[in-house]
């Protein structure tokens, strides 16, 4: 096994089922005052309350949304901060990512990501 595997294999909790990616958020680098495990580890019980896509992933037996046979759903589409003036944008987005993350794979799909191959909904 090569390096990038067992980093990889190490990374693939930032993840999320829902189409985000842990690394960047304040919460889970540690910026903020709550640090958040991530919903992958945190088994969908994060800081802020029960997330209840994370906990749909669980039940359903699925590593990310993109995989599940009701892909998208309606909570899928309509979870996105309220207070966020691009969230429904943005969980339009996620869905786009996980389409591509369902063809190609969790770990392709993050090494896309951290080579820039592949846009973030931020930049």
């Amino acid at each position: 096994m090569g390096k990038w595997e067992v980093t990889m294999s190490k990374e693939l909790h930032i993840a999320a089922p829902c189409g985000l990616i842990c690394d960047p958020c304040p919460y889970y680098t540690g910026e903020k005052e709550t640090k958040c495990k991530g919903c992958v580890e945190a088994k969908s019980n994060l800081f802020w309350g029960e997330c209840t896509i994370a906990k749909c992933a669980n039940e359903t037996n699925v590593k990310h949304c993109g995989l599940c046979a009701e892909f998208p759903c309606e909570t899928l589409i309509t979870q996105h901060d309220p207070n966020n003036p691009k969230g429904k944008q943005e969980a339009i987005f996620r869905i786009g990512q996980l389409a591509i993350r369902s063809k190609i794979g969790t770990e392709e799909w993050l090494k896309k990501r951290a080579n820039g191959t592949l846009v973030s909904f931020r930049e």
